[in-house]
């Protein structure tokens, strides 16, 4: 029988996959990324670049220069070294700025990092739904096969049905531009894999068939990454502002000057103290202060717009989230197994009245639809699972 036949087919479309493929997991390839990814390598290498910068104290090179002096009683020859040290506060307030530079940074690291591996879970679950569509699709054009071979015997004796056949027909055949639609689009999902785990081979891996479902909790008092690594940069930016504001102050200059001396004039030294005087062009300090000041002041709003926003972001998403997983659950454990059983049920009908053919093609349609209804819901809530745990960065469970 027509039901049957279709059960059998499914089970068949259920391996469609190459004999080869191996099924890769959520875990395993989000193990992949972590070792792999290069978004995580060049975020890593920027948080180590600032803690090498921010250790220990900038000075200026001191300079050392030969002499060779000619005059009237012969050649003195000598050397001098010369030391510029800036004011005592700048050494000390640009060593505390490179330190927060890598404490910002750092903070940077550890939410970009999990953001990227949610990123990562993404894309698996967008190659997923494609994958699981291509299925459902050759499923439905399998099954749309066999109704047009039982829709055409009883269409010899039935306008109506003869109606019904053509719809059918077309139907089929507008499935298989879908199909073929579904069949790139997985090469396209599968390829955007190796975005985040270059090594992987994805020509010979598919997706585990129903992933874990993650139930998330949620702390409506946490601080979420990126605003604690925000909180580090205006940190950050008012201690660069105070260190702009000294531009002002001297820096001091110590040199050391001697001559060897010859037959007429004596070997001497000089020891030479002075200053700098950067307020004679007060306009460059000032520009650097004033610059300072304003990145102060927009990282300060910006702070204060995440503020704002994150709790009332996180509530909605969480809203959202409980929605679509109790959607999720009347789907899996009520519509779908409810639709399952007609089918069964709906197979004693006679396919061969028009009666009987809409009631097949309406109760497989149905079936079909609510999969797909399925998958769809599963990925919006994996979409907004992952929205929730960047701003709780949480990291993804293994």
């Amino acid at each position: 029988m027509m039901m049957k036949t279709f059960l059998m087919t499914i089970l068949i479309l259920a391996n469609f996959a190459p004999a080869k493929a191996a099924t890769l997991s959520l875990s395993d390839f989000l193990n992949s990324v972590k070792t792999d990814s290069p978004d995580l390598k060049i975020e890593k290498s920027l948080s180590d670049g600032a803690q090498a910068r921010s250790k220990g104290i900038r000075l200026s090179p001191p300079m050392v220069g030969l002499m060779n002096m000619r005059d009237g009683s012969g050649t003195n020859r000598g050397f001098e070294v010369t030391q510029q040290i800036p004011f005592p506060t700048k050494i000390l307030k640009e060593k505390e700025v490179r330190a927060l530079e890598s404490k910002t940074q750092n903070s940077l690291f550890s939410y970009r990092k999990n953001e990227i591996v949610l990123e990562a879970r993404q894309a698996y679950f967008d190659y997923w739904k494609s994958y699981q569509l291509r299925k459902i699709l050759d499923e439905k054009q399998v099954w749309l096969k066999n109704h047009v071979k039982i829709a055409r015997s009883t269409a010899r004796a039935d306008s109506t049905a003869q109606i019904h056949l053509l719809g059918t027909e077309s139907e089929a055949d507008q499935l298989e531009n879908e199909g073929l639609e579904a069949a790139t689009d997985v090469i396209e999902k599968s390829n955007a894999l190796k975005i985040y785990a270059p090594n992987l081979n994805t020509k010979d891996v598919i997706p585990e068939l129903d992933p874990k479902l993650e139930i998330i909790e949620v702390d409506q008092k946490v601080k979420s990454g990126f605003l604690s690594a925000k909180e580090d940069e205006l940190k950050l930016a008012k201690a660069t502002t105070s260190l702009n504001k000294q531009s002002y102050l001297p820096d001091i200059v110590l040199r050391y000057r001697t001559f060897n001396g010859n037959d007429t004039t004596p070997k001497s030294e000089e020891i030479m103290v002075g200053i700098t005087l950067p307020f004679l062009f007060f306009w460059q300090p000032h520009a650097e202060s004033t610059e300072a000041s304003a990145r102060e002041f927009r990282v300060q709003a910006e702070l204060q717009k995440l503020r704002l926003t994150f709790e009332g972001r996180l509530a909605n998403l969480t809203e959202k989230s409980n929605s679509l997983k109790k959607q999720l659950l009347t789907l899996k454990e009520k519509l779908i197994p409810r639709a399952h059983k007609r089918m069964k049920l709906v197979d004693n009908l006679s396919a061969r009245t028009m009666e009987g053919l809409e009631e097949h093609r309406t109760v497989m349609f149905d079936y079909l639809n609510l999969r797909l209804n399925a998958i769809n819901v599963r990925v919006e809530y994996e979409k907004t699972s992952a929205e929730i745990l960047k701003l709780m960065s949480k990291e993804v469970e293994l």
